[in-house]
């Protein structure tokens, strides 16, 4: 009887050698048989990664003055004080949110709608005045996340138009001097 001890720590070496390489504890086969990505498996299942971040082709979007001005999202556009914003989405986007960011990457203090069909259109005024000559962004993105989401699952990337109101930027006021002390 004390033979079958000893087989089994001969045994041991043996079955070590058969298993190196097959991938995480408790993975069986071959080496490489059972390899499983680490991350991409929850509860001894496979989990699905997540679908590619797309652009979003045909999106259009203003800023609405007197007329409506076409934005870039290439090129910075002048557009007028006082202008509000609008973006038209050729998808189905709930998730979509749409804001005004400026040069430090503030959100613009602004009221907004979301209107959401077979398109989206996003619609923003700001509140307050914005200064001449200031330099912004719009911003279209995801309310929860930075991505779109599409009612099909589909991620999209956030969308973005440089914009610089016209008129010339106020001269800075030099700081007041305090009375020196005697």
């Amino acid at each position: 009887m004390r033979s079958t001890p000893v087989l089994a720590l001969l045994a041991l070496p043996l079955l070590a050698a058969g298993c190196q390489g097959s991938g995480p504890p408790g993975a069986v086969g071959p080496a490489g048989a059972n390899a499983v990505t680490a991350g991409n498996v929850v509860a001894g299942n496979a989990v699905a990664a997540p679908p590619p971040v797309l652009d979003l082709k045909g999106a259009a979007a203003f800023a609405v003055a007197q007329s409506a001005t076409p934005l870039s999202a290439t090129a910075e556009t002048a557009i007028e004080p006082g202008s509000t914003f609008r973006v038209e989405l050729p998808q189905a986007l709930a998730d979509a949110r749409l804001s005004l960011l400026d040069a430090a990457d503030s959100m613009v203090p602004a009221t907004g709608t979301r209107e959401v069909g077979q398109a989206t259109l996003l619609t923003l005024r700001p509140t307050g005045a914005l200064a001449p000559g200031a330099r912004l962004r719009l911003r279209v993105d995801g309310a929860a996340t930075r991505e779109l989401h599409g009612a099909d699952g589909r991620r999209f990337a956030p969308l973005e138009w440089p914009v610089v109101l016209g008129g010339d930027p106020e001269p800075r006021k030099p700081p007041a001097r305090k009375p020196r002390k005697k």
